[in-house]
């Protein structure tokens, strides 16, 4: 007859073996929702780390870190982190703030004097809670998509939005703005007296035991990182911007091991007090309501307050370089996703969404699918007087789809131009394309074959063309000079 302790013993295997059990059956959930958004979304790589309660509970790569390498991407591949970096910089504002060297209060004036504020005052809290009203210089058009490929320093990232109509005036409106995170780098170098990369490394990442986080640009050889791509209608293209042409805060490589050891650093205490974490978890009045779509999104201090349905949680995502990047924790249930891809666009947050819903046993969502185009063009053939017709430099703007006000501002310049007999158009400092001439009188390019190019004719107007520059974002704009390069490069 068997003992009670072997009894007992029996009963501790086996409640091991169902924990084994449902642990394995958890992983396996959760690397099911991550491929189902990558292979919906036609991410090239991406790494994903979820940990609850200090166990990880997925720790994987997918994909491809280089497809023309076709280099399989690793669990903690290196990617230029773009999202998950903007709570840091606010961490290391609020360190100020603790140690008594700046007030959220504080006019920027004080500290940035040479940015002409027109009257406005500005303070550090509208910085952090993009209250400011300042414009967003990643959506003015030419003045920085021109530039993409060209290293600045921190005046002339500043000048960039410096001397620009604000969109709302200060602390009225919550509007999307990295300009603030520029002007924060800035109080950051002047409040102490370090460079922003040295203070983030000292008094954030190397008390974390986040070694890998180090700043990177087009110059820097990084052993492991990803390349990034763009998504294109005929498969990908590979991103070409320089890191070193944004703000201080958008130059860093790194990982999602280390991204989760600064923020898990942060929870516990050890970079901030928690009475600090939590004043910047709190929405902000003005930053209520921030999603047209769901009411219950709100922000904090460089956090978004988010939620799966009951579920709250506080991070950030975002997208730039040819890269996504999402951090969200779920304080409640102590759950954190850190999601790192190579691919343009949302993506990150939505593997993370969709990870974060299975781990806390929520219905699966409908996504949005990035489908590849099969249309069929045609390449019928323009006449004399058409090539003539159109050729010009065109001055463009945002006419529907503007998701920030910033984009009232937004200014794209092209030009129209034969080629030998070829109709050809480009935007300033990018690659030419041809135009190819449909049955119904549009023009698409081959690159984008759902976005129809218009051009429209007047009698007593200038002609106007009408194209798509991003999905759902429609530009227009008048002829505004010939299409010459002396023109197009000097408008």
């Amino acid at each position: 007859m068997p003992s009670a302790t072997s009894f007992i013993a029996f009963i501790a295997l086996v409640s091991a073996y169902s924990i084994t059990l449902a642990g394995q059956t958890m992983e396996a959930n959760l690397d099911t929702a991550a491929n189902r958004v990558i292979l919906q979304e036609r991410v090239v790589g991406a790494s994903v780390l979820v940990v609850q309660r200090d166990k990880i509970i997925l720790h994987k790569g997918y994909g491809f870190a280089d497809l023309a390498l076709e280099a399989p991407t690793q669990a903690d591949s290196f990617y230029h982190v773009v999202g998950p970096i903007a709570p840091f910089e606010g961490v290391a504002i609020m360190q100020q703030v603790e140690r008594g060297k700046l007030s959220l209060d504080d006019d920027i004036s004080r500290l940035i004097p040479e940015f002409p504020l027109q009257g406005h005052h500005i303070t550090v809290r509208e910085l952090l809670n993009h209250t400011s009203g300042i414009v967003d210089y990643h959506y003015l058009g030419d003045q920085f998509e021109s530039t993409y490929q060209v290293p600045k320093s921190e005046d002339e990232m500043m000048a960039l939005f410096s001397g620009r109509p604000w969109v709302a005036p200060p602390g009225i409106k919550w509007d999307w703005s990295i300009s603030n995170f520029q002007l924060l780098d800035m109080l950051i170098e002047r409040v102490t007296g370090q460079t922003y990369d040295e203070y983030m490394q000292q008094n954030l990442f190397v008390p974390s035991g986040a070694t890998t986080i180090i700043p990177c640009n087009n110059s820097t050889l990084v052993h492991g990182l990803s390349h990034g791509y763009h998504l294109s209608a005929n498969g990908y293209t590979p991103a070409t911007e320089d890191s070193a042409a944004a703000g201080y805060d958008l130059r860093y490589c790194s990982n999602v091991t280390d991204i989760y050891r600064v923020w898990h650093a942060v929870r516990q205490g050890k970079l901030l007090r928690p009475e600090t974490l939590r004043l910047m978890s709190t929405a902000d009045p003005s930053g209520l309501h921030i999603s047209g779509h769901d009411p219950d999104v709100n922000y904090g201090l460089a956090l978004v307050l988010n939620h799966e349905d009951s579920h709250r949680s506080i991070g950030q995502n975002g997208s730039l370089l040819g890269y996504s990047g999402s951090l969200y924790e779920f304080p409640a249930e102590d759950l954190t996703v850190v999601v790192l891809s190579n691919t343009a666009g949302q993506n990150a947050a939505d593997i993370g969404m969709a990870v974060a819903r299975k781990a806390l046993g929520l219905p699966d969502v409908a996504l949005q699918t990035n489908q590849i185009s099969h249309n069929f063009l045609s390449d019928e053939p323009t006449t004399v007087t058409e090539r003539s017709q159109f050729t010009g430099t065109y001055r463009l703007k945002v006419i529907n789809g503007a998701y920030h006000e910033s984009f009232s501002q937004y200014r794209q310049t092209y030009r129209v131009f034969q080629e030998n007999g070829r109709l050809m158009i480009e935007a300033l400092n990018e690659m030419p394309e041809r135009l190819l001439k449909q049955k119904d009188g549009s023009f698409a390019l081959a690159s984008d074959p759902n976005a129809p190019i218009t051009f429209v004719l007047s009698e007593h107007q200038p002609i106007t063309i009408n194209l798509t520059r991003y999905p759902g974002l429609k530009l227009s704009g008048e002829r505004i000079g010939p299409g010459d390069i002396q023109t197009f490069h000097h408008m």
